[in-house]
């Protein structure tokens, strides 16, 4: 199988995972749709697991990716164009968040995948962790940073929920922003 194979193989399970779960679609399903043999996936994937661990350090790499292609744009905007970019991405294409698509399953999933599933989210806290820092040597923050930083994940997270619910994509910027207006001094 080639490695452009392989990277299809991701991106379906990425679409199948985001959209239902991993425990909402089967490897069988996974090879029905990319017109290949089980015995192929196996032959790469020996479980559902170990392509689970693999899809969720694919996401750490395109985040990391993602970062770096923004890294010019100042710390705020950043936060912003990331933002409007999950929201795109969720909402519009409906799916989940990465990290919170399997929360529901937490206690069902193997620790070697919950590990992954760790990184991706202290990649995530680290770059916000990063961005706020520099937001707070520039403006100043009424909080400690870690807690600006939890308060935007979930602020993020929250706000695409609702923005799905009422079908306003845009809730999560203006939520986003009026938040970081708040936080600085």
């Amino acid at each position: 199988m080639s490695s452009s194979t392989k990277e299809e193989i991701l991106h379906e399970a990425s679409r199948m995972l985001l959209s239902k779960g991993l425990n909402g679609f089967s490897l069988q399903e996974l090879a029905s749709s990319l017109n290949l043999k089980k015995a192929s996936l196996f032959h790469h994937y020996p479980s559902k697991n170990a392509l689970a661990v693999e899809l969720y350090r694919f996401y750490q790499n395109a985040f990391t990716a993602w970062t770096e292609k923004y890294q010019h744009l100042p710390a705020e905007k950043q936060i912003l164009t990331y933002a409007e970019t999950l929201t795109s991405w969720i909402c519009e294409q409906q799916r989940v968040c990465p990290v919170g698509a399997l929360s529901l399953e937490w206690g069902l999933i193997d620790p070697d995948l919950q590990l992954e599933i760790k990184k991706l989210h202290s990649i995530q806290r680290e770059w916000l962790t990063k961005l706020f820092k520099a937001i707070h040597k520039e403006h100043g923050l009424r909080l400690p940073i870690q807690d600006a930083v939890l308060q935007t994940m979930g602020l993020i997270q929250g706000s695409i929920q609702l923005a799905r619910l009422n079908q306003d994509s845009d809730m999560v910027k203006k939520n986003l922003k009026s938040y970081l207006k708040s936080v600085k001094e």
